[in-house]
């Protein structure tokens, strides 16, 4: 398929100055030489993976996608794509069509990279695109119908006063589905109004999305129909819209994929699990800020899932329940399945595997250049073997090292560097950037940005926001909707996590200052060195943003190098050295009463402009186990989250909720939401706390959550071993002191090994995985070696041919 490959300059409303940003996103390997396995199977977690729903638990570092949203029965996928007749319908038309294709060639590339050519083999997408006419009363010519489709795309992209597209409540034809034996399954009388999908039972719609889709079920010959339908009004690419038209039809077609939200519990709107992929197509983000998605190695897991139950994936001639794939989180959320994947595999469908590099789409209002979504790989890394330490002991050669990939070109050695920005390019005072300079130390990213002229801090609600970029990641500064206080909000765009307050402040002196915290940014797997760029805005709400005004530098970001964090985690709290109990009562004397008005319905925020929510936090001076209680009076309903423990467990009764926090070495921060209230009801909240001490392994994980309490793991996660460093645990892997990237974790032909030479002969050779991270590794000589200097060489070998090798001289 062919796909259109250019990137525009990002378009801002008339009244701001145009602003090119290319973000600074770190370049990685290509997919296939970062990407180690896919983890498939109940239970078969990649190493150092906990399954959790708390996003703010210190161990849950892995990506958690929902998986199995739809029934799609066909490894050939029919899609069509809809839309009316208007000044733009061609490149609404072109858009939907890129959207499609960079699914159907971002999952043949990756597919590929990954080793799962049944997928690339096995799946074919075929799209067709329907313009949709109609009379000089605004009214369809002809009702339409379209023969067995897998996907429907509906670009139901009003005009709304600006022109783009005729508003489809003008419509009034039809939309039939017919199924391969010509029967009717399917009608829909006004296809092209977005309302009328909202107002169909079984309509998903996401979040505040303007988009959403539909599942038919046409039985038989037909199988399902999925409709991705999109009302984005998006009259310049990248103006308006908290998603722009391409990334919007792509997101709903990953769903019609059957693919979830990544990082998300559900929609976007039930809040995170765990870290969230905020480059990926399938978040609810918009990073990275000027730049579409593509599809990653982790959508490419949750799609193959549903392939697998129709295509010959073990090459026998037929395809049985063997070669069925199950996700390795089948309890999930309780409703449905998770896939889970470690963030070293998480890779996308770009040259590189780097969100930066993914490629563009063709969304001009006149087509340029024709180009494809399958990019040709690209090493933007290179094998380097360090051998650290060369000995004879005993009369055996041992060698131990490091086989590592590591970036072509030079990283940045300097901690601080600056970088200015023409005056006058930023649409108004408040929004025009002059400079930008930026330092790290042990625990901070601090920049300093320069403006025409600061906005004022007592307009509560004011659409400015001054934001910094990192890695793409980008963190807004804003003063909050409705707050007369004044006080500069920073939020995390990507995952809509609130920093401490202090994060950023607006300075009388024209300047805009951040201090972003390492051990956050490590959280959420960006590390050293960094990309910076700062950019101002206008935004509505929180996160929605409407146009960047100014950005420096207006190129890549500037990169700065980093002195290495402090070894032991400053948050958590030290080990007790005995056993001791304390009792605290969160709430004030007498308890919080809540009115009928203050229901939630189980929605949060949305019900009301006004959060009647409570929050509290429990301060952890050592590490225990924390059990918080919830009570309250009447015929109420209550629900209480408890996060940043490692893991917990939640016990339900009459106007009681207990939740048990094991291990809680940071502070936990504790929500009670009131669901239903239907009469004046007391609540109070009661924490108790045990510290705990024993730790039979010493492995830093206290034996209440160690999963392997006799085998000594790391000190983060489950507690549990992976010896060979192959990402697979040892009790999961059949060899776990040889590495391998295969799925047994015993070594094959294919896996990469480094060898000891001495004096020209093999002496010891074993595998290695540097997929990812760099592997460790200890090599003797399998007899002794005679008297004298010998000449010793390590080779490390992959695909049969020496890529580094490093010698000296021992004796």
């Amino acid at each position: 398929m062919n796909a259109r490959q250019i990137l525009s300059p990002v378009a801002l409303l008339a009244a701001t100055a145009t602003a090119l940003l290319s973000v600074g996103v770190p370049a990685v390997a290509s997919p296939g030489d970062d990407y180690t396995r896919s983890y498939f199977g109940d239970g078969n977690l990649p190493a150092g993976c906990v399954v959790d729903r708390d996003p703010l638990n210190p161990d849950n570092t892995c990506y958690h996608m929902k998986v199995g949203l739809n029934a799609l029965d066909d490894p050939q996928i029919d899609v069509a794509v809809l839309a009316p007749v208007s000044p733009g319908v061609e490149r609404d038309l072109r858009v939907g069509e890129q959207a499609v294709q960079m699914w159907g060639e971002g999952i043949d590339y990756l597919a590929d990279e990954m080793g799962m050519e049944w997928l690339a083999d096995g799946v074919d997408f075929n799209i067709t695109t329907y313009e949709l006419k109609v009379d000089p009363a605004g009214l369809l010519v002809d009702p339409i119908d379209l023969v067995d489709p897998e996907i429907v795309v509906i670009m139901s992209n009003p005009a709304g006063g600006i022109g783009i597209g005729i508003d489809p409540v003008s419509f009034a034809g039809e939309l039939g589905i017919v199924d391969g034996e010509g029967t009717p399954c399917f009608v829909e009388d006004d296809p092209l109004n977005f309302e009328s999908w909202q107002g169909k039972k079984g309509f998903d719609q996401h979040g505040q999305e303007n988009g959403g889709t539909y599942v038919a079920d046409c039985g038989g010959v037909g199988g399902n129909v999925c409709f991705a339908v999109n009302g984005a009004v998006d009259p310049v690419p990248g103006a308006s819209d908290f998603f722009p038209l391409y990334e919007l039809v792509a997101h709903e077609v990953g769903h019609c994929l059957t693919v979830g939200h990544v990082g998300h519990v559900g929609d976007g709107a039930d809040g995170p699990w765990g870290p969230t992929t905020t480059n990926d197509i399938m978040a609810y983000s918009a990073d990275p800020p000027g730049l579409a998605k593509c599809v990653s190695t982790l959508d490419v897991e949750g799609f193959a899932l549903r392939m697998s139950r129709y295509i010959d994936r073990d090459g026998d001639g037929e395809v049985t329940r063997r070669d069925r794939l199950a996700a390795n989180d089948v309890a999930g959320d309780g409703t449905s399945s998770f896939q889970v994947q470690h963030p070293r595999d998480h890779r996308y469908a770009s040259a590189t595997g780097s969100p930066a590099d993914c490629p563009q789409p063709d969304q001009g209002a006149v087509p340029l250049a024709v180009g494809d979504f399958t990019p040709d790989p690209v090493a933007s890394t290179r094998p380097l073997l360090r051998t650290s330490r060369t000995t004879v002991q005993d009369g055996r050669v041992v060698v131990t090292g490091q086989a590592a990939n590591v970036p072509l070109g030079k990283l940045p050695t300097r901690r601080s560097a600056s970088a200015e920005d023409a005056t006058g390019d930023g649409g108004t005072p408040v929004t025009d950037l002059s400079s930008m300079s930026v330092r790290t130390d042990r625990k901070f990213v601090r920049a300093t940005m320069s403006v025409g002229q600061v906005a004022p801090t007592a307009v509560p609600g004011s659409v400015t926001a001054y934001s910094l970029l990192v890695d793409g990641r980008r963190f807004d500064s804003f003063i909050g909707t409705g707050d007369p206080s004044g006080v500069v909000k920073v939020m995390d765009n990507g995952t809509g996590y609130y920093l401490p307050d202090g994060t950023a402040t607006w300075n009388a002196d024209n300047t805009v200052t951040f201090k972003i915290r390492r051990d956050y940014l490590a959280d959420q797997q960006i590390t050293a060195p960094y990309t910076v760029n700062a950019v101002t805005g206008y935004h509505l709400r929180s996160n929605d943003w409407v146009a960047t005004a100014d950005s420096v530098p207006d190129a890549l970001g500037v990169q700065v190098a980093a002195p290495r964090m402090p070894r032991r985690d400053l948050r958590d709290a030290p080990v007790a050295g005995k056993v001791t109990r304390s009792t605290v009562t969160l709430t004030p004397e007498g308890g919080v009463t809540k009115l009928p008005t203050d229901s939630t319905l189980g929605l949060g925020g949305l019900v009301s402009a006004v959060d009647t929510m409570d929050y509290f936090t429990i301060p952890v001076e050592q590490q225990s186990t924390v059990e918080v209680t919830l009570e309250w009076t009447g015929a109420s309903v209550f629900a209480m989250s408890v996060n940043g423990g490692s893991s917990q467990v939640v016990e339900e009764g009459e106007n009681r909720v207990t939740v048990t926090v094991p291990w809680a070495r940071r502070d936990l921060s504790v929500t009670v939401d009131p669901q239903q209230v239907v009469e004046p009801t007391t609540f109070t909240v009661v924490a108790r706390s045990t510290t705990v001490i024993d730790d039979g392994d010493r492995d830093g994980v206290p034996d209440v959550a160690d999963a392997c309490p006799r085998d000594r793991g790391p000190s983060t996660g489950a507690g549990c071993p992976d010896r060979d460093g192959d990402g697979l645990f040892d009790s999961a892997d059949r060899c776990p002191t040889k590495a391998s990237v295969s799925v047994t974790g015993c070594p094959t032909r294919a896996d990469e090994r480094v060898q000891l030479w001495v004096d020209d002969r093999l002496a010891a050779e074993r595998t290695v995985v540097s997929r990812g991270v760099p592997a460790a590794f200890r090599l003797a000589s399998a007899g002794a070696v005679g008297a004298g200097e010998h000449r010793v060489e390590v080779r490390w070998v992959r695909d049969g041919k020496v890529v580094a090798r490093s010698a000296r001289t021992v004796g």
